[in-house]
């Protein structure tokens, strides 16, 4: 918990009781009356659950060294540099194929155009050969009146069509000239997407390299065993007062879960956040610690897709010492899950999310040497195991 990350939950806990002093509330049947006072209460009860939070963020904050810092900001770099980097791979995916079917579309054109073209060439030769001439001899022919009507028909059909032939060729030069100039507006953006993809690459190596000599720094900084125990007990204590500190101010705001099965309906049904093997498991053994995980490790892929188990409202999406990049949902009745070790985060803070909605890529980020999710669930304040929660 650090300088922007106090910021942004003060800033959303605010907004949070700024809904709680709209929130309406129905004293009769037949008329919604505000009760200003239960409502002005409830609001001093929120500011002074930030207040509380506040105190907690500050003692936090005074235990941060000027090393952390620096890899909490080339890791949230690095994350921003992913996510633009991840869009810009999107737009010039779209972008090509726009010019795929673009082409496509002046083929065809191109090609109704060469038809439509002979098929003039050959009705202004017929108009040729038949000539103006045998046109007026028919109309002074007045012997057969019936034949002359019946050519007169022919004639009119065959000017139509003519005229229908030239308006449909009109028309295709239009629309291949509309071809070209898309077809050229997306080359040209293709052009500077991938510039901008360069631009970022260079940004994300900048960002990369930053990371890696703060983590070598950090690592002569944590070289005695006992400062490595030390640090990691402290990233657990301080995870766990974030999670007391939401928890009690969520306590005095209206629930808004929704119409929704609840979570602990839900039990061993529910889908695995992302997919790879468990490399730490549940209350097993931390490395060289009697410490034990509260949760468990994931080995994932580098970027893959990290989703929501359950619905919910994500109350934190930070950075934390131990944890990364890491995002925690409130799922209602006490229940959350955690989700760290992130390469980049895709949600806000009083974001809703849907069970199996991306949420963030899974990575490294809290210093870790290698890409997977730490991935935990909470049950009134205690974590539980989450092979018991989730389908094997």
């Amino acid at each position: 918990m650090y300088a922007n990350t106090s910021q942004r939950i003060i800033l959303i806990l605010a907004y949070l009781g700024a809904l709680v002093f709209c929130f309406p509330i129905v004293s009769s049947a037949d008329q919604d009356v505000v009760d200003e006072a239960r409502t002005e209460k409830e609001l001093k009860q929120v500011k002074k659950k930030i207040a509380s939070l506040q105190h907690i963020i500050k003692k936090t904050q005074s235990r941060r060294s000027s090393t952390e810092e620096s890899l909490r900001q080339a890791e949230l770099d690095i994350g921003k540099t992913k996510k633009s980097l991840r869009k810009a791979n999107a737009d010039i995916k779209k972008s090509k194929k726009s010019i795929v079917r673009l082409n496509e579309e002046k083929g065809r054109l191109v090609l109704a155009k060469r038809k439509q073209k002979l098929a003039l060439v050959d009705d202004i030769q017929a108009a040729y050969r038949t000539g103006r001439q045998e046109y007026i001899k028919l109309l002074l022919n007045q012997q057969e009146p019936e034949k002359l009507a019946r050519v007169l028909k022919y004639y009119d059909y065959f000017h139509r069509t003519r005229l229908g032939n030239i308006q449909a060729f009109n028309q295709t030069i239009s629309q291949l000239e509309e071809n070209q100039l898309q077809l050229d507006t997306e080359i040209n953006q293709l052009s500077e997407l991938k510039k901008r993809l360069e631009v970022e690459r260079a940004s994300l190596l900048k960002a990369q390299d930053r990371r890696k000599k703060v983590i070598a720094r950090l690592n002569v900084t944590l070289k005695d065993r006992g400062q490595q125990l030390e640090a990691l007990s402290q990233d657990e204590q301080d995870l766990e007062n974030l999670l007391k500190a939401v928890q009690e101010t969520l306590a005095d705001l209206p629930a808004q879960i929704g119409d929704t099965t609840p979570f602990a309906k839900r039990q061993g049904k529910m889908s695995w956040p992302s997919k790879g093997r468990i490399a730490r498991s549940f209350r097993s053994k931390r490395k060289d610690s009697n410490l034990r995980w509260n949760g468990v490790v994931i080995r994932t892929t580098e970027g893959a897709s990290v989703k929501s188990i359950h619905r919910g409202r994500v109350v934190f999406s930070d950075w934390m010492r131990g944890f990364g990049l890491i995002t925690i949902i409130d799922h209602g009745d006490s229940n959350y899950t955690l989700y760290g070790q992130n390469e980049s985060l895709l949600k806000e803070p009083g974001d809703w999310v849907e069970a199996g909605e991306v949420i963030a890529y899974s990575g490294s980020s809290g210093g870790q040497s290698r890409p997977g999710l730490y991935f935990e669930i909470r049950r009134n304040g205690k974590p539980v195991n989450p092979t018991k929660w989730c389908r094997r």
